[in-house]
């Protein structure tokens, strides 16, 4: 589904680090919002159980990227 959207993706999300100040490493990087294929790779990175590509073909690009959002930086929700 996402797929066949057309468009960009607005790259205009807040990316907030909750570890600023430590050595923990960012995860929510631009580059996971990059594409459509950036968002599915970031996904099945997580958890290519949950994430499968049945499922991530079900999924709107909003879709993808709330659920690259809830995962790497929920604070940002």
């Amino acid at each position: 589904m996402a797929d066949s959207q057309i468009g960009s993706i607005d790259l205009s999300l807040t990316f907030r680090n909750e570890t600023q100040g430590t050595n923990a490493a960012l995860v929510a990087t631009p580059a996971n919002y990059a594409s459509i294929a950036a968002l599915k790779a970031r996904l099945t990175a997580i958890s290519s159980t949950t994430w499968t590509t049945a499922r991530m073909n079900q999924m709107t690009v909003n879709d993808l990227i709330y659920a690259v959002r809830l995962n790497d930086d929920p604070g940002t929700i």
